[in-house]
């Protein structure tokens, strides 16, 4: 469990509120307690301190301005049975007791030129220390002085200095050579009935500290048991059915108040969801067995336009050429990677009168049947009239005608058309929108391209195409493709193998026959695309010119 898991029960919840609660409460209870205690010690304080000024300036003071000053002795003795004063004595400035002094007893007799002192005296006794802070304040001062202290056995003292001045004549019992008759000292404490308000204050806030900790336990007890303890067991019952998949169950708790109404809603909400997962069931067998029926039809249909593929696809393979014609002077060798079963690249090389060969080369647009049909219609034309027409420009229009009638607007065939006459090695040929083909001397390692003379097959009727002319040296080689392969690419977006590394890859088999030429090439397009399918159609043919 988390750090916060016990935050996330009603138990947790309610001992955290409850907690709280009575935190606050002993804060209230603890500040009022000890705000009395200052209040009724205050008012102890004032009342005493009152009492004893009153004593000092209403009884000895006349006593002692009076010159009876042996009866000040008697006075404080009867005044310190009050059951709250703990001392009462004159000091001097010294902090000897005064009337303890016989040294300044008789200093005063003669003073006064008589003998009217004649006490029986014990020695000097030192009352409070002659360096006592409170006693210096009170001399330097003087002022009265008031402080408290606690003693061990936990109660509280008060002590009053109150400054003796030397303002009026005593009868010569005092010079006027210092400003201080002495210091009145004071100390009491509380009575005893005092003292047992204050312990009753004790007690009261004890046994109201235990009701509210009883309280806090039995509020605790009786909201778990009546409120969090039913709602767990409704959550754990239904966190069964949910774990378990038994919604046929129903949830079972002994009460009519609000939690029984949330079980009953949610055996309601069971009921519906195992309504709800009969319905479901029932709806995915009646789905099941239309998806299988259907699959089985798709899977029919499949097989048929599979099977009406492979059929189209050998058709067009046998477009192609299946040999070449033989000749001493050059030798062919082609390769086709159509990107589906049907493709829309076609090539052929043919037989003409007077030992010339036509070389065709074409793509349409698209792929698959559409495309195929195309150059079906290419195929036709070529076989019907190749034979039988020298000027490659002649069939190039005859097809275009043809197309631009029966195909729509975005339908169109790059073509390359030659035809080569094997006793001048020169060849007449139309470049119609097609990749222009490249010939690579092998003697200087140039690569030139054929230049292109006419626009797309199929496109515009009124479209015009010329012938072009070149001648071949022995050694030369002629390679023509589609755009194919400049394209392919290891993915969309990616680098395009392009006619750079083409030119390099001809350029690294000007040595290689044909076949291993052609085997080079087709492995360095292999590497390149890394096993990515190849996007459009793929024709590569060769014509080498022996070196003579």
């Amino acid at each position: 469990m988390s750090r916060f898991g016990m935050l996330s029960t009603l138990k947790g919840k309610a001992a955290v509120f409850i907690i709280v609660i009575s935190a606050v409460a002993l804060g209230i209870l603890g500040t009022i307690f000890f705000r009395t205690q200052r209040v009724l010690l205050s008012e102890f304080e004032r009342e005493k301190m009152g009492i004893v000024e009153h004593f000092m300036m209403g009884t000895l003071k006349p006593v002692m301005l009076t010159g009876h000053g042996e009866l000040m002795s008697e006075i404080m003795a009867s005044y310190k049975n009050t059951p709250d004063v703990k001392e009462l004595k004159i000091i001097r400035t010294n902090g000897v007791e005064a009337f303890t002094d016989g040294e300044t007893m008789k200093q005063v007799n003669e003073r006064l030129d008589e003998k009217r002192f004649h006490r029986n005296l014990k020695p000097p006794v030192q009352a409070i220390p002659p360096d006592e802070p409170m006693l210096r304040e009170v001399i330097g001062t003087g002022e009265k002085k008031v402080y408290s202290k606690k003693t061990a056995d936990g109660g509280r003292i008060t002590y009053l200095m109150f400054p003796i001045l030397n303002e009026e004549a005593c009868h010569g019992c005092h010079g006027s050579d210092h400003p201080l008759r002495g210091v009145f000292l004071a100390s009491f404490g509380m009575t005893r009935t005092d003292q047992r308000t204050l312990n009753n204050m004790y007690w009261l806030a004890g046994i109201a500290f235990a009701l509210l900790v009883v309280t806090a336990i039995l509020t605790y007890l009786f909201i778990n048991k009546i409120l969090a303890s039913r709602v767990t067991s409704v959550v754990r019952q239904v966190n069964t059915l949910v774990t378990e998949n038994r919604f046929d169950r129903r949830i079972t708790i002994d009460a009519h108040d609000e939690v029984g109404q949330l079980a009953v809603s949610f055996n309601h909400f069971i009921a519906a969801v195992e309504n709800y997962q009969i319905n479901e069931e029932e709806e995915k067998g009646r789905l099941e067995k239309a998806v299988f029926d259907k699959t089985k039809e798709l899977r029919e249909k499949n097989a048929f336009i599979e099977t009406d593929l492979k059929i189209a696809s050998r058709i067009q393979q046998r477009l192609m050429p299946e040999k070449f014609p033989v000749y001493p002077e050059v030798e062919f060798h082609a390769a086709y990677l159509p990107c589906l079963y049907i493709g829309g690249d076609y090539y052929d090389v043919f037989e003409m009168p007077n030992r010339h060969v036509g070389i065709v080369m074409a793509d349409a647009s698209g792929h698959g049947s559409s495309a195929a049909l195309l150059v079906s219609i290419v195929k036709a034309i070529v076989s019907i009239m190749g034979e039988h027409f020298s000027s490659p420009s002649y069939i190039v229009q005859i097809i275009n005608s043809t197309l631009a009638k029966i195909t729509p607007d975005d339908a169109f065939v790059t073509m390359f058309y030659g035809v080569l006459d094997l006793k001048t090695n020169a060849m007449l040929y139309s470049l119609a929108g097609h990749p222009p083909p490249l010939v690579h001397n092998r003697h200087t390692g140039k690569i030139e391209t054929l230049q292109s003379n006419g626009g797309m097959v199929g496109v515009f009727d009124f479209d015009k195409f010329d012938d072009s002319e070149y001648v071949f040296k022995p050694g030369d080689r002629l390679f023509v493709y589609t755009d194919g392969i400049v394209e392919a690419s290891p993915g969309e977006g990616k680098n395009m193998f392009g006619t750079d590394r083409l030119t390099e890859t001809l350029r690294e088999g000007k040595d290689a026959t044909p076949a291993e030429m052609m085997k080079h090439l087709l492995s360095r397009l292999e590497n390149h695309t890394a096993g990515t399918p190849l996007a459009d159609d793929v024709t590569l043919l060769v014509v080498d010119f022996k070196k003579g």
